[in-house]
């Protein structure tokens, strides 16, 4: 058996990494393909790179050119490559050319679709797009032995009828108690005022820059983890000076699960414009879990539906308003109850998913 695992955006991801740590175990061989975009060099055994140079966060006609390439070395890497019996391609750009190249060249092969996000929903105000993408998204589906989700409402953004019900692999990360282990006073406040955690990038739709505002006349602290879109750091080094808001910078994730360890709820808004945030499927929603933290989370989404149904966290609308009413209106001690509902949910029903899914799901599929 040959595994080949694409994928073009951040090759070394937690995802990523669960199939790799898989591959390890079970003593497989594989070789993970990723697209070395800055022209960095890259380099790490068992892996590849797409060396095409190409800007990050461009779009237009240059971010179609440039997934052009991308989507040409696929094919081409799996022609140079014949040995290979399974292709796992995250995404469409890495499972069409790979759908290409079963339907013309192996059909043989087994070929796995991980849809990390689904394509056309991101062209919802371009019709030609669209279409061209859900066209695409077919075709993969149509010849893809399997199709991996990461949360099973995803389904809902399916648009046409699948020849087999797709396997679920949620983000849920592989962490271990001993990560967060020991306190850090770093992360330590003396105001008594309850304390929320962001750790992850620092993107302009997570309505990060709006809580940082209502945290400078707020009671209420801040610890913040990562990096990102520069409107969000600006207004971090704005707000520096103030005692309740610390801003870390690039964190490990070890560093980042203790921080958050040290806070009484999870930050984890999401912007609903954008058609895959309501489909959001975050590493935060089970590393609350793990940690045993309630969520705060955006109405509309389908983190609404779990964290209401399971009394695991807040939700608001994407509002100043509401995001300071409920600031204003935190309980320590509730938020500790919803905070202990949310550990005994990892505990019964998540602690061991990954590893049943790899033992008992995946380890068949890519036989």
């Amino acid at each position: 058996m040959k595994i080949i695992l694409f994928r073009s955006n951040n090759i070394f991801d937690s995802r990523v990494n669960k199939y790799v740590n898989y591959y390890e175990r079970a003593g497989l061989d594989y070789t993970a393909v990723g697209w070395d975009r800055k022209g960095e060099g890259l380099e790490r055994e068992h892996y590849d790179f797409c060396r095409y140079k190409a800007g990050v966060a461009v779009g237009g006609i240059r971010a179609l050119s440039n997934h052009g390439h991308w989507m040409r070395f696929v094919y081409d890497y799996l022609k140079q490559h014949p040995e290979v019996t399974t292709i796992h391609a995250c995404d469409l750009n890495a499972a069409f050319p790979a759908a290409l190249y079963k339907k013309r060249l192996n059909p043989k092969v087994k070929l796995i679709f991980d849809a990390c996000d689904w394509f056309s929903a991101n062209f919802g105000s371009n019709y030609v797009l669209r279409k061209s993408f859900e066209r695409m998204e077919r075709f993969t589906c149509k010849w893809a032995d399997e199709l991996i989700i990461c949360e099973p409402e995803r389904k809902e953004q399916v648009t046409f009828p699948l020849h087999k019900e797709p396997l679920v692999m949620p983000n849920i990360p592989e962490i271990d108690e001993a990560l967060v282990q020991g306190t850090d006073e770093r992360y330590h406040f003396d105001n008594g005022w309850p304390t929320l955690a962001y750790f992850g990038g620092l993107a302009s739709d997570r309505f990060l820059v709006e809580l940082i505002g209502v945290a400078e006349t707020e009671h209420v602290n801040l610890l913040i983890g990562g990096f990102g879109h520069k409107v969000v750091e600006d207004k971090l080094r704005d707000v520096e000076g103030l005692e309740n808001i610390r801003w870390f910078g690039r964190m490990v994730m070890k560093d980042g699960l203790q921080m958050s360890n040290a806070a009484d709820a999870i930050y984890a808004m999401y912007c609903k414009t954008t058609p895959n945030h309501v489909y959001a499927a975050p590493n935060k929603y089970y590393e609350a879990m793990f940690l045993g933290k309630p969520l705060i989370t955006t109405k509309g989404t389908i983190l609404e539906n779990k964290v209401l149904k399971n009394g695991t966290g807040y939700v608001i609308e994407e509002s100043i308003e509401e995001l300071r009413q409920l600031i204003r209106s935190l309980d320590k001690e509730k938020m500790s109850q919803k905070g202990k509902a949310a550990r005994k949910l990892w505990d019964e029903r998540y602690k061991n998913y990954i590893r049943c899914f790899f033992d008992e799901t995946y380890s068949k599929i890519i036989a």
